[in-house]
């Protein structure tokens, strides 16, 4: 009997071409020659709801089914993005974020859905609470902290825009020599 493969692979929302557009000019501007950061590609952000890491291939459809049981449940919002900042602290800062925002509770409750839904197939609840981002960069070397700190507060304020989200999407993410390449397998739309 042959094994199944395991991929790995995590749930998110993508966002429009114009937000990752602006998000490029802001990794443009964070740039500087004494640190050492590995950008994310823009086409690459997204906002991760779930990381679920490496599963089975015969395990897809299930994961599917709750995506979809998931999003009967939600309908279409709109979030903001919004704000800077780095994890864990300016003290150490290994990743440079931007911020997601929301009037409302509708990005939590599809946040805690999934995980509700999810359980039902052997994964664990995230202990962490659920702060919504987008991933900018990850520090590999900080050289020049002030420089650092310095241009993330030229940009504190920055604001990028709305968008409506409409749909969740199960994404495999592959590690190749040039770089993650990540391959949409199912996009659920919100009602």
């Amino acid at each position: 009997m042959e094994e199944d493969k395991t991929i790995r692979t995590f749930i998110a929302i993508e966002l429009p071409v114009r937000i990752s557009d602006e998000l490029n000019k802001v990794q443009n501007e964070l740039k500087d020659g004494a640190n050492k950061v590995t950008w994310v590609k823009t086409g690459n952000i997204h906002l991760t709801v779930k990381f679920l890491g490496n599963i089975e291939t015969n395990r897809i459809n299930s994961i599917e089914q709750i995506l979809e049981s998931v999003v009967c449940k939600g309908h279409i919002f709109n979030i903001t993005i919004k704000g800077i900042g780095v994890f864990p602290s300016m003290n150490n800062p290994r990743v440079i974020w931007i911020g997601v925002e929301e009037n409302g509770t509708n990005l939590a409750q599809l946040y805690n859905n999934l995980e509700d839904g999810l359980t039902t197939l052997g994964f664990e609840k995230e202990e962490r609470i659920f702060k919504p981002h987008l991933t900018m960069g990850r520090i590999k070397f900080l050289k020049d902290k002030k420089l650092l700190k310095q241009r993330l507060e030229k940009n504190a304020d920055i604001n990028l825009g709305q968008f409506a989200v409409d749909s969740l999407c199960l994404f495999e993410s592959k590690l190749t020599p040039e770089g993650v390449v990540y391959t949409k397998l199912k996009k659920a739309k919100l009602k």
